[in-house]
């Protein structure tokens, strides 16, 4: 019994020795581990402070890079280094000499720059004044660094792929901090974001002010519009009272003529043509006198009905600004589509004039419609205008009408370029034009469709580049006034 116990006792004893030779081991090579970490640790630090070295002979700035490895090679507290390293944890930091040749430079301007030690150090900085500063701004930073005066300001630069970077920088001389080296410390913030951010808003606010500049311009535009319609009815109404005399009297006065030259041929052909001479001279007039009134009873007739022509025309364009101008726009009333289109075609006569040939193809089987003919004359009257304006002048329109399951169809057709795909989806909305800057407000396709919506219609386009230009207007025949006051509301 006594033998099994010496037995254990001496089992245990074994026991223990191993776990502390175990324990002992364990610390063993933690030890050596961390001897080997820190002696590649101190292979690198020399490694990099002898690259350093072969780069930089700047005592500040070996002191620096020193500073700066260790605490990262070591993992220390750079706050706990001092003010210099703290710095150098906190900023974009670099030296220079006199000359702004880079003789130190930290791990953090580097990540941003994206360059290595050795492409920087021994290289000019490369820095400039933020296009932000003014041309006084230049004249600051080298005044203060040439008098030895700290300077504060933004500078930009660009990093090995071309981007740009900005700094809010301090820079000031290295006599401030050391009585060795001879020129400056740059210690900044990277703006870079911050910069890009206002660079962005103040390009939105620019492309607001131009926007709300276009605005006020179209709204100022549309004023004038709304008072010469106005005035055009006033001025309408005016011209019609002594047009309607002048029409009057020419006819009166192609009754007169056509009574003396009855008479003078009556006469000549009574008394004959010798006598007639005779009578004439015996009244003095002249034998050239007597040709031109031999011209005078042959032109007459037709000088008279080119007056009338004009004179009708005249009573047309009056006709059409006073339905142009909106008066009781809010009525609906019966009218004839073809008298509608019509009319829109001699408002828009200064633009189509006569090097823009219309071709005609009504349905006289479309019934009278029921809406604001002022509007839908109007309607009329931009796409002509845009298509003889797209065509440049020269070119076909063809305006084409057919009634088809109660609905009237209306189709304007041109051969001129076209409209791309991609701005068939916005040619209605407000402000969209492809005309130059000064030239189209972009309202009147928008207020067209608005238009066509009010008498409860549908207007669509159709076109391709080199393709011409088709726009289809369906309008739905509706059945009594007050049916289509309900639509318009």
């Amino acid at each position: 019994m006594d033998s099994y116990g010496d037995y254990l006792s001496n089992a245990l004893s074994i026991s223990e020795g191993g776990i502390y030779f175990m324990i002992i081991t364990i610390i063993m090579l933690v030890i050596i581990f961390v001897l080997y970490k820190t002696y590649k640790a101190s292979l690198n630090v020399e490694a990099r402070l002898q690259e350093f070295s072969s780069l930089s002979s700047s005592s500040l700035g070996r002191r620096l890079r020193v500073i700066e490895v260790n605490s990262n090679e070591y993992h220390l507290n750079k706050a706990a280094l001092g003010p210099l390293a703290k710095i150098i944890e906190s900023y974009c930091v670099i030296t220079t000499d006199k000359n702004g040749i880079v003789t130190y430079a930290n791990d953090k301007f580097l990540a941003l720059i994206r360059r290595d030690i050795k492409d920087v150090v021994g290289k000019a900085h490369g820095f400039t004044l933020s296009a932000d500063h003014e041309e006084s701004g230049a004249l600051n930073i080298n005044d203060s660094v040439s008098l030895g005066l700290a300077w504060h300001g933004e500078v930009q630069g660009r990093t090995r792929t071309g981007a740009q970077f900005w700094l809010d920088t301090f820079v000031f001389p290295l006599s401030f901090i050391t009585d060795v080296d001879e020129g400056h410390m740059y210690f900044g913030t990277d703006i870079s974001s911050i910069k890009k951010q206002n660079h962005h808003l103040k390009h939105e606010v620019k492309r607001q002010e131009e926007a709300l500049s276009k605005v006020e311009n179209i709204l100022l535009h549309s004023e004038k519009m709304a008072s010469l319609g106005t005035i055009s009815a006033g001025i309408a109404h005016e011209i019609n009272n002594p047009i309607a005399f002048v029409a009057a009297n020419v006819k009166r006065f192609e009754n007169y003529i056509s009574v003396i030259a009855e008479t003078l041929q009556k006469s000549r052909t009574r008394i004959g043509e010798e006598k007639f001479k005779q009578l004439l001279r015996a009244a003095g007039i002249t034998q050239k006198q007597a040709r031109d009134l031999d011209f005078v009873l042959e032109d007459y007739i037709s000088l008279i009905s080119e007056t009338q022509d004009g004179i009708d025309r005249v009573q047309r364009i009056i006709r059409d600004l006073k339905c142009f101008s909106h008066e009781n726009n809010d009525d609906f009333t019966r009218f004839d589509i073809h008298k509608c289109i019509e009319t829109a075609l001699n408002l828009a006569n200064h633009e189509l004039k006569n090097k823009v040939r219309i071709v005609r193809s009504y349905d006289d089987s479309i019934p009278p419609l029921l809406g604001s003919e002022g509007q839908l004359s109007q309607v009329f009257v931009n796409l002509l205008v845009n298509a003889a304006q797209a065509m440049n002048g020269e070119g076909d329109i063809e305006i084409s009408t057919r009634f088809e399951n109660g609905h009237s169809l209306i189709e304007v057709k041109d051969n001129g370029p076209g409209i791309a795909s991609d701005k068939l989806q916005t040619i209605f909305e407000p402000f969209f034009t492809t005309k130059p800057v000064g030239q189209g407000t972009g309202l009147g396709l928008s207020i067209s469709q608005d238009i066509i919506k009010r008498h409860k219609g549908r207007i669509d386009v159709q076109s391709a580049p080199g393709a011409g230009c088709t726009f289809v207007i369906d309008l739905p025949v509706i059945g009594d006034q007050q049916d289509a006051r309900h639509h318009a509301a």
